[in-house]
């Protein structure tokens, strides 16, 4: 095994997937409190301590909720952009904060990280491509459009994690007030199932194990509304599909690995 990921729980009650590769173990945003993160890493089998750092994407609360908590609970680094630390308001607790630069990798041990923008209605957004052992995990949330530099960042990756956040026809016809949906729907929002199935059509590889759909709405979704969608483009572009899974708000993934 080079590289595996859990989902924690992914929606608009919280975030966090926990990423390990080359003796190294990252959660990729913590939008729980520290108490609920601590009893779904032991229920995928690990020890809260055994975090090594926080990579967080955004400000946002269902992506940041713990993490300054847990941060200074067990003594982890939050690794995230300027403009999120500022807006989260990193600085003013005991929590480590390092400050990262999209486009600049930098290294966890043995665990390359590279984080690249994200077009989202928050200060700095990121998302993340992970390398250890010669295998990528790439993880991207909260995005409006998939813009050339998103696609290519999440090219040819082992394991996909990827925001598929609503259906376009129930998110319109659905009972969120007009002002929420014009945020949804604008290109700082939140990916729909067709695109995000268009930006998987491209760039599921041959190398590509498993995708996780991520950031389903509980109101303008449903796991076989999103998953459908994948599976359609991908066979239009006679993609070979690989494993594809919903991720859920109330309890973690399984383990995905390459």
């Amino acid at each position: 095994m080079a590289i595996r990921l859990a989902v924690l729980g992914s929606g608009s009650g919280g975030n966090a997937t926990l990423v390990e590769g080359g003796g190294v173990r990252v959660l990729v945003d913590a939008g729980f409190s520290c108490r609920m993160l601590a009893q779904r890493l032991r229920l995928v089998g690990l020890e809260p301590a055994a975090i090594d750092a926080l990579l967080i994407t955004h400000e946002h609360g269902d992506h940041v909720g713990g993490a300054a908590a847990f941060a200074a609970a067990f003594g982890v680094p939050i690794y995230c952009t300027r403009g999120t630390a500022a807006a989260a308001g990193f600085g003013a607790g005991e929590a480590v904060v390092r400050t990262i630069v999209a486009d600049e990798p930098f290294d966890l041990g043995a665990l390359r990280v590279r984080p690249f923008a994200v077009p989202h209605d928050a200060a700095e957004t990121i998302g993340y491509v992970l390398e250890a052992g010669g295998a990528r995990a790439g993880y991207v949330t909260d995005l409006g459009h998939g813009p050339a530099a998103v696609r290519e960042g999440l090219r040819e990756c082992d394991l996909l994690v990827v925001e598929s956040n609503h259906d376009l026809d129930m998110l319109r016809t659905g009972p969120y007030p007009e002002h929420i949906k014009a945020r949804v729907l604008g290109r700082h929002g939140h990916l729909d199932n067709e695109t995000a199935a268009d930006i998987l059509g491209e760039v599921v590889g041959r190398a590509t194990r498993a995708v996780v759909l991520a950031h389903l709405s509980r109101t303008n979704n449903s796991p076989e509304l999103a998953l459908g969608a994948v599976r359609r483009r991908l066979d239009e572009r006679g993609r070979r599909v690989p494993a594809l899974h919903a991720a859920e708000q109330r309890r973690p993934s399984p383990w995905f690995e390459v």
